[in-house]
């Protein structure tokens, strides 16, 4: 995806969603308020955007198309929309009125009219190709598919791809325990982040020696944070906080930790939700743990070039900004702090409006629970203001590098 088309189909699903969140539009039976705007996963076929509503345990799939599509890409697009079908409830495809001098826009109208409507929970909404952002809801949807998606979870929670802690180093030797599998020198059974863990993440010799080293990467150099200041340890503050503890009280707390095995809250499963996570978001990993042809491609950049070289840096920044819809936030970072220049004078306070704005516009799933002058312990977007500036793409200043993302997201696909 271009990043002219990504910024399209934002503009189109922002505008879609906010029809929706002020019941100016509503579908199969007043359905539309309490969406909000989640992630997608690599599994086929891939939406370009999905809302959900918790609710009533809805999943809204979308397709779009740019101005510069093809008559037969916007077939595809009828096509994709319907196969949608298999894993939401409700698909829509989303399309310019013209292309170039065709009045797609009516022919679709007809098509949709004649042939879908009514017949299938797909939808047609129409953009105007000066303005994407004035959008129409030509073909609604009045019945869903009863499917449950039981989607609460990884994918539902962000649009975009939560990073924490993962600097590239430690993303590639991930990717290259996922090859191992794909290529069976792993049993067709095996955990492939388990077997990184026990190799590479936690030393061997924890439950004797209660020291902890760096994790090393898969020519065994330590890895260092994502800012690049020291190397990266896990387990540290816990072995810490038991050193007074009996040997055999230090090895039982220790074990639960580390068990690969163990199903429920230990140290182990914490740390492999948010590293993979961040995977499933990017497409590098599917639903099922499995590599997938993105994943793949840069995981062979990494070993050519090296997993610290610039282009391996580089094509991992375009996914993330592109696949992992960061270039969404440093766009909304941007507006924000425009339109509250006399107000919020630092990164934090832009952050902190942007989370607001976030959960009334429903591009944040918004936490009934959370009282609104609470302090969360993690800042919205913390490490991924972390990530930003270790990529270059914020300055010292907080301030976007709109030169460099550009560069970056014209680099040539995989």
């Amino acid at each position: 995806m271009s990043l002219n088309h990504h910024i399209l189909a934002k503009e189109t699903t922002d505008a879609i969603l906010s029809h929706f969140k002020k019941a100016e539009w509503s579908c199969a039976d007043g359905l539309g308020t309490e969406f909000y705007r989640g992630g997608t996963n690599a599994d086929f076929p891939s939406p370009d955007a999905a809302f959900y509503d918790d609710t009533h345990k809805v999943k809204v799939s979308f397709e779009f198309k740019p101005p510069t599509e093809t008559k037969r890409g916007i077939l595809t697009g009828v096509g994709q929309s319907i196969a949608y079908l298999q894993n939401c409830n409700i698909s829509y495809l989303v399309a310019p009125k013209m292309l170039e001098d065709y009045k797609l826009g009516d022919y679709l109208t007809d098509l949709y009219a004649e042939q879908i409507s009514g017949k299938l929970p797909t939808g047609l909404i129409l953009y105007e190709n000066s303005n994407p952002e004035t959008v129409s809801l030509v073909h609604n949807v009045d019945k869903i598919s009863k499917k449950d998606f039981s989607f609460s979870g990884k994918e539902s929670n962000r649009f975009w791809a939560k990073h924490v802690d993962q600097p590239l180093a430690l993303f590639h030797t991930i990717l290259h325990y996922y090859y191992l599998k794909k290529v069976k020198i792993l049993p067709v059974d095996a955990d492939p982040f388990a077997v990184c863990w026990k190799e590479r993440m936690i030393p061997k010799d924890i439950l004797t020696n209660f020291t902890t080293r760096p994790i090393i990467d898969i020519e065994g150099n330590p890895i260092m944070t994502v800012a690049g200041t020291k190397q990266m340890v896990y387990l540290e503050k816990k072995l810490n906080s038991i050193k007074n503890e009996s040997l055999d009280k230090r090895i039982e707390i220790i074990s639960h930790e580390i068990d690969t095995n163990f199903i429920g809250d230990n140290y182990f499963n914490s740390v492999k939700k948010n590293l993979i996570t961040f995977h499933k978001h990017l497409q590098t990993i599917d639903s099922e743990g499995q590599l997938t042809e993105r994943g793949f491609a840069l995981y062979h950049i990494g070993l050519m070039n090296g997993a610290t070289s610039k282009i391996f840096r580089d094509y991992f920044t375009k996914e993330v900004l592109i696949t992992g819809h960061h270039i969404d936030l440093l766009l909304d970072y941007d507006a924000i702090k425009q339109e509250n220049i006399k107000n919020a004078d630092n990164a934090t306070q832009i952050l902190s409006l942007m989370e607001q704005d976030y959960e009334n516009k429903g591009y944040l799933k918004r936490n009934p629970n959370r009282m609104s002058k609470e302090k969360s312990d993690v800042k919205f977007l913390k490490y991924e203001r972390i990530l930003w500036k270790a990529l270059g793409l914020l300055d010292s200043q907080d301030k976007i590098q709109w030169k460099k993302i550009t560069e970056i997201c014209s680099l040539s696909d995989f």
